[in-house]
């Protein structure tokens, strides 16, 4: 028989007291609390409703899931009610204090319906595992998407920040192409919002980040685009604000635009957003945006746009990221390289989610070309950093990023769905 594993812990305090329903709940609590400590799993079982649930578990074989959680649960030596609180659907919670076996303290819950079942047995709470881009995913099919967005943005120091309201609050995200999805601030969502019974690991184009917790009930709006109610990943990132004073939140991702097509437009310092269907076609007008130059393919990799940059007979598959103010080169390539780098005098830190990377060499690579269209020379940081992320099959296959410099060169529009970069 398949074992199902749990980690055990508590529900918090829900609740005011309220008046006895038709059933008098209060009286099963002793059948309940003596099946458990016998651990009779047929009597616990025959209290319950056929779709009842296990604290925040998702719906289980309750035949299987209650003999093994018995098994593994403590006798309980005293009990008292706390609290009673009937629902708006006629349902009654109650809560009780309780001393186990081994003297530690818990505040369980049971979850009756109408007829007096149990519909929530609430003695555990299982440790969920967060999925990022599913959340994000799932939030996007239910919010407001406009079918055309123009987004102005600030450029501060070669990176985008984008004004917002984030759970009521004006300010801003950094637009950060190597994040896959909405990172969160810490310093900006309520402890109330944390879910302490929710484990999320988070990798970032330089790998794991460290620290990142899991939130729930975020409202995001960004000129006409809203999310109501999704749940995002929240990292301890260090306190930032721009010069005048006005917060950064965290990170927009680029899994929040997977939806559209969008155009950097650096000299005008506007984002634009056109919505497309799933072979990539447009649904609305197309935003007019200059004479076509160049349309060139790209592949993704993870939630990263690669591109393959010539340097004399050449190419080098390179990863497009907009969260970076310089493009980054590994430093193996160095000497294949050579002829197209002009070395600068002094060495620069690199700033990433994972920390910083000190005493990198920094230089410009010139007489790079993406398919016959030409690039002026760029600002690279030459490192021996890791910048693939993951390992094995999930590793980045790229020699390096390209960030604002190869950015700001052009109109550039990009389409996933198409896999095409544009150039205007």
């Amino acid at each position: 028989m398949q074992k199902v594993i749990f980690i055990i812990f508590f529900l918090g305090a829900l609740g005011n007291s309220v008046s006895a329903q038709q059933v008098d709940n209060i009286k099963s609590l002793d059948r309940i609390i003596e099946s458990i400590n016998k651990k009779d799993a047929d009597a616990l079982l025959s209290m319950m409703a056929d779709t009842a649930k296990i604290g925040n578990l998702p719906k289980l074989n309750n035949t299987i899931a209650v003999p093994d959680i018995l098994k593994k649960f403590s006798a309980i030596n005293t009990f008292k009610v706390i609290h009673r609180n009937q629902q708006d659907n006629g349902d009654e919670l109650i809560q009780v204090e309780v001393t186990y076996h081994d003297g530690k303290p818990g505040k369980p819950t049971f979850l009756f319906n109408k007829q007096g079942q149990i519909v929530n047995l609430g003695i555990i709470k299982g440790r969920l595992k967060g999925d990022p881009e599913k959340a994000l995913s799932d939030a996007l099919t239910r919010s407001r998407l406009p079918d055309t967005l123009s987004i102005p943005f600030r450029l501060v120091n070669g990176l985008i920040y984008i004004e917002s309201t984030l759970n009521g609050a004006k300010g801003c995200f950094q637009f950060d192409s190597g994040a896959p999805v909405i990172i969160l601030r810490k310093k900006f969502v309520d402890a109330d919002k944390i879910r302490p019974d929710v484990s999320v690991d988070f990798f970032g184009v330089g790998g794991q980040m460290d620290g990142v917790v899991w939130s729930a009930d975020n409202s995001l709006a960004i000129g006409a685009l809203v999310l109501d109610n999704f749940e995002a990943p929240v990292s301890n990132m260090a306190d930032m604000a721009l010069e005048d004073g006005t917060p950064i939140f965290g990170l927009l991702g680029i899994g929040l635009l997977k939806d559209y097509q969008f155009t950097l437009d650096y000299a005008q310092q506007l984002l634009l957003l056109e919505r497309i269907d799933n072979s990539g076609e447009l649904l609305a007008k197309e935003i007019l945006k200059g004479k076509l130059m160049g349309r060139f393919p790209l592949r993704m990799k993870r939630h990263i746009p690669i591109v393959d940059i010539a340097f004399g007979t050449k190419t080098y598959p390179m990863g497009i990221d907009c969260g970076a103010n310089a493009n980054v080169l590994k430093k193996s390539l160095e000497t294949t390289l050579k002829p197209f780098i002009d070395y600068e005098e002094g060495e620069v830190d690199i700033n990433g989610v994972n920390g910083t990377s000190k005493g990198n060499r920094i230089a410009y690579l010139m007489r790079g070309k993406l398919g016959g269209l030409p690039l002026q020379d760029m600002y690279t940081v030459i490192t021996d950093q890791s910048i693939g992320g993951g390992i094995g099959h999930d590793a980045l296959p790229i020699d390096g990023l390209l960030g604002t410099p190869f950015l700001n060169q052009y109109k550039m529009t990009l389409n996933f769905k198409k896999n095409t970069i544009s150039f205007y």
